[in-house]
């Protein structure tokens, strides 16, 4: 019975060591695992760090300062090139047309013959007219040393008084008559030279309206050909009655440069001065009628052509400027980021004047040579860093704009 339970004493000894033994592997196990696991987040963090390091890196953006700029300020309206003459070039005695001295579409000077017509008929009236007042002469001759004799007798009592006076009264009649004869000469002479027909003015004419061998009228309904003037030239337009103080205000002050436009194109095609501002606004349409006056030697301007007319009312000058893609419209107004000295960008709010040609008039919220944001808002928010690649806000403007800017701008 002892040996049994000292056998058992003995068994339990034993199966108590083993678990001893068995939690002290278990320990040396899970130490072991956690020493790997620490070495395994030890090296696991450096790849994490990148991707923290990526998350905090600046924003690449197009960014520059801002410039002062000088910008003129235009009215614009849509006008109609109007020729100062135009003429169509009738005949004033009914003829024969016996020659035409122009081409079609010919430049011509003033006096310059266009047409000639048949002037026989015309030369022998002149030749009737000149026969008559030189008869009708003759006779005033005679009558006046009638009178003269009348006069040299009556005191010698060999003619009488009421002979004296007859005699005068025939020199005053063949007077009147010598005069209506020289009228007539110079009529006939008129009529002769209107059968040449001339341009009144230097122009352009159009298409010939009459022939050759054509019998003409000074009662036709169409002349031979109509000529127009070229040079100079006008372009007539209409303003709004809101626009109408600034302009009388700024031609006061000297001529108002006005330039010219084809609808399709950016650069102007003539440049002239406002002439012309009409006395009333029509109450129909609350409009001015204007002109203004063009040289017109390269015929850029052709009659009857629609324009694009552009009045320089005056120009502001060194006006704080940024491109007009840097300038954010949302629903809380005009607004712009700039960036401080952190690298950090600030939303701003800003007012804008006139933009010309790329370029926009900050009145208010940006002072000249702020560093600004151009391109790439849409990845910013308030207070994000950025990387800033600097561009020149003028060639940015002009970038945008696709074509050369006319605002003048101090280096």
């Amino acid at each position: 019975m002892g040996e049994a339970i000292e056998q058992t004493q003995v068994t339990v000894g034993l199966k108590r060591g083993r678990n001893t033994r068995r939690r002290w592997r278990i320990a040396f196990a899970i130490a072991g695992m956690v020493a790997l696991g620490g070495g395994v987040v030890w090296r696991m963090s450096p790849h994490r760090m990148p991707a923290a390091a990526a998350a905090a890196a600046p924003v690449p953006v197009s960014a520059g300062r801002a410039v002062l700029a000088d910008f003129p300020i235009y009215v614009e309206a849509v006008g109609t090139v109007t020729p100062r003459n135009v003429t169509d070039v009738k005949v004033r005695v009914d003829s024969e047309l016996r020659r035409i001295a122009f081409t079609e579409g010919q430049d011509v000077k003033a006096g310059q013959v266009l047409a000639e017509l048949d002037r026989s008929v015309q030369a022998a009236q002149l030749d009737q007219a000149v026969a008559n007042a030189n008869k009708d002469r003759a006779s005033l001759d005679n009558a006046r040393l009638d009178l003269e004799r009348y006069r040299k007798l009556g005191p010698i009592g060999a003619a009488t008084q009421q002979s004296i006076d007859s005699a005068k009264a025939k020199v005053d009649e063949l007077a009147a008559t010598v005069a209506a004869d020289d009228a007539l000469v110079r009529n006939s002479r008129l009529l002769v030279g209107f059968t040449s027909l001339v341009a009144p003015f230097d122009g352009r004419v159009g298409a010939q309206e009459a022939y050759v061998g054509m019998i003409v009228h000074a009662s036709d309904t169409h002349g031979i050909v109509t000529v127009t003037q070229m040079d100079p030239i006008d372009v007539q337009f209409a303003l709004p009655q809101d626009v109408l103080g600034n302009v009388l205000a700024a031609g006061a002050s000297g001529k108002m440069p006005v330039e010219a436009f084809a609808h399709s194109g950016e650069q102007p095609i003539a440049q002239g001065a406002l002439s012309f501002v009409d006395s009333h606004v029509d109450p129909a349409s609350g409009e001015v009628t204007v002109k203004a006056a063009f040289r017109n030697s390269n015929r850029r301007l052709w009659p009857g052509q629609l324009v694009d007319a552009r009045i320089l009312l005056r120009i502001d000058a060194g006006r704080v400027a940024l491109p007009d893609h840097a300038i954010l419209r949302t629903q809380q107004g005009t607004q712009v980021f700039v960036v401080g000295a952190d690298s950090r960008v600030v939303l701003r709010h800003v007012t804008v004047g006139v933009s010309v040609n790329g370029l926009s008039e900050v009145t208010q919220g940006v002072r000249a040579g702020e560093l600004v944001v151009f391109d790439g808002q849409s990845r910013l928010n308030p207070d994000t860093r950025v990387s800033p690649a600097m561009t020149d806000a003028r060639a940015a403007a002009r970038a945008a704009a696709g074509a050369a800017t006319d605002v003048s701008m101090p280096s």
